[in-house]
């Protein structure tokens, strides 16, 4: 629906420019969004691991406010 290569093709009219720079906007909302919305949650999911060890089985990579191991279960 927009040109975005060499521009030998491109809308003339008033009407058709508006129509492609709102197609044009709204791909780019497609890719942008929620590429910022991954990896906003892929920072969040690291953040939230800790390097704590369990006391019974020495496991570690716990979550930060975990109560009990994810590996056997004990308390931590």
């Amino acid at each position: 629906m927009t040109t975005v290569g060499y521009g030998d093709i491109a809308p003339q009219t008033n009407f058709g420019q508006a129509v492609s720079a709102c197609i044009m906007i709204l791909g780019y909302g497609i890719i942008a969004v929620p590429t910022g919305i991954v990896a906003a949650q892929l920072t969040q999911g690291a953040a939230d691991v800790s390097g704590q060890a369990c006391p019974s089985c020495g496991g570690g990579g716990h979550r930060v406010d975990a109560i009990f191991c994810r590996l056997c279960g004990s308390r931590m």
